[in-house]
């Protein structure tokens, strides 16, 4: 029970640090208490408030990352999918976005919020392909690894590489590639 105890203690702490603006503060609690986190739940929140801290210190890829771990837990987490798919945007990285935007629609698709979404980032998209055409070229220049991540058999990428989702085969499979950014 103690370290029960000891966890509860860290998260409380860090979400005192977080109220105060103390954010790097709060994700060092968080980072302490992620370690001890014995559930899955647990682990999702601390993710998901991890998140929130890299939002705030305006570090949009490693925010980025934290939805990402908590997607490999919890793999249809709403939250988490449009808060990555946010984060995509202010990276300008709008084709991965965009594919969180449509397992948003597939999980909820009555949504118009999530709707309108898919149809502001597809013309986000157009105008960036159409404003930077060469950044498209260079991109095929660049060495290409694909690999396949599912529910089960997620795997988190080097500090090097740069995810970018090419193809959906359906809600439970994403076919993805990682371009290699030290070429």
């Amino acid at each position: 029970m103690a370290s029960g105890s000891a966890t509860a203690n860290k998260i409380e702490r860090a979400h005192q640090m977080y109220r105060e603006g103390k954010y790097r503060d709060a994700l060092d609690y968080y980072t302490d208490a992620l370690s001890m986190a014995k559930t899955k739940p647990q682990r999702i929140a601390l993710h998901s408030n991890r998140a929130a801290c890299y939002l705030k210190l305006h570090d949009f890829s490693k925010a980025a990352e934290e939805c990402t771990s908590v997607l490999e837990l919890d793999y249809d987490h709403t939250g988490a999918l449009m808060l990555r798919a946010q984060t995509l945007v202010t990276l300008k990285e709008y084709h991965s976005a965009l594919f969180d935007v449509s397992r948003l629609i597939d999980l909820n698709p009555s949504s118009e919020v999530y709707r309108n979404l898919q149809t502001r980032l597809k013309t986000q998209l157009e105008s960036h392909l159409l404003r930077y055409p060469k950044k498209k070229q260079s991109l095929k220049k660049k060495k290409k690894k694909t690999i396949t991540r599912t529910k089960q058999n997620w795997k988190k990428t080097r500090k090097n590489k740069k995810i970018v989702i090419t193809m959906r085969k359906d809600s439970k499979v994403e076919k993805m590639m990682l371009v290699n950014l030290k070429t």
